[in-house]
């Protein structure tokens, strides 16, 4: 009598999968949405896992006919479907900020998952042979690179270019796409179907993982990154140090805090740093780094930078996108001197953004 079958690197698959389950039940604070996109691939992930066991039973007990081979390549073409569905999933996450770009990998996606449904009565990109192996057809040759092309374009446009990635990220990102590359390599030149399995459950959890630094480094509140990523890209930079530091500190936040409450108080802090972060986009980076203080890194000319300030000084008000609120703040804007360190610089900056903060109060009280 065949017993069920066990493949032991495909339990590997379902004990990353389940780990990553159990991280998102600990961690209450990810978003519903990256907490629905890993628990849909998860589910569709290990229903995959099971396919692969019940596709090693018939192997086992196969009699090596057409009916035998039918089947077989029944429960491949079955597999091999979660392939589109994860793609489809990670295009849903960014549903809200749909474009054209989508729209094209959308429609190349259900090309794909009907491709994989043919494939079921049509030799599309694989087949069974006689030897009961999993075999390529010609036309993998478009197939598997277009998957890869596919996946990759989803990465950078609804993962990279979505959120604000850092250098640690773009790290775990690379080689989340060079494991997927390998994954589905080692499936076209060997038929290493399990290496898929294997390849993508990395891959689901380097995206996790990626999820969860971005989130570490999000500022919850105002959407900006905080001051653990401000830490990381001002202090622990590798490289060209920062040469523009500007310090930042709203005027009001305690009166909204005290006289309409805390809920006010964090909308007003939402539409200054989305205000300042839309109109300074294209002279630096703005971060949160306390509770009302703020801090925007630059590499851009400094005239041009104070030129920006002063005009959303003149604003008085935040972007009516953002909320009502007044756009009144002090701030110190430092150049970083010949050998001058980090911490100096952010002193210093945070000295000028003092002198400001009384000059301005002294003038309202003259």
């Amino acid at each position: 009598m065949i017993k069920f079958p066990i493949i032991y690197s495909d339990l590997i698959s379902a004990a990353i999968i389940i780990y990553v389950w159990l991280r998102i039940y600990a961690n209450s604070n990810l978003r519903k949405k990256a907490v629905r996109l890993f628990y849909n691939i998860g589910a569709t992930l290990l229903i995959t896992l099971f396919l692969d066991h019940v596709w090693e039973y018939f192997y086992q007990i196969s009699d090596m006919s057409e009916a035998s081979r039918h089947l077989l390549n029944t429960l491949s073409s079955l597999e091999f479907i979660s392939i589109p569905m994860i793609l489809f999933f990670l295009l849903m996450y960014h549903k809200d900020k749909w474009d054209l770009g989508d729209t094209i990998a959308l429609t190349a996606d259900g090309v794909l998952m009907f491709l994989n449904i043919l494939n079921i009565r049509i030799p599309v990109y694989s087949t069974i042979n006689k030897e009961l192996s999993m075999v390529n057809t010609p036309g993998a040759r478009l197939i598997y690179p277009g998957v890869i092309i596919l996946f990759c374009f989803i990465l950078t446009h609804d993962i990279l270019l979505a959120h604000d990635i850092d250098s640690e990220n773009r790290i775990m990102i690379i080689f989340t796409a060079l494991i997927a590359i390998l994954g589905a390599t080692g499936c076209y030149t060997d038929g290493d179907v399990v290496a898929v399995w294997e390849c993508i459950s990395i891959v689901y959890l380097l995206l996790f993982l990626t999820f969860i630094r971005i989130f570490d480094k999000t500022d919850q509140i105002t959407g900006i990154p905080n001051r653990n990523s401000f830490e990381l890209a001002f202090f622990k930079k590798r490289g060209k140090p920062v040469p523009i530091l500007v310090s930042f500190d709203l005027n009001h936040l305690k009166y909204f805090n005290d006289n309409k409450g805390h809920h006010t108080g964090d909308r007003y802090l939402c539409a200054f740093a989305q205000t300042v972060q839309k109109e300074l986009k294209n002279y630096g980076k703005l971060y949160r780094v306390g509770g009302d203080e703020f801090c925007l890194i630059s590499y851009a000319d400094y005239e041009k930078i104070e030129s920006c300030i002063n005009e959303l000084i003149k604003m008085k008000k935040s972007d009516p996108a953002f909320g009502d609120f007044p756009l009144d703040f002090a701030y110190g804007m430092a150049v970083r001197k010949e050998g001058e360190s980090s911490r100096a610089l952010y002193e210093r900056a945070d000295a000028l953004m003092y002198e400001n903060k009384r000059k301005i109060k002294s003038r309202k009280e003259s």
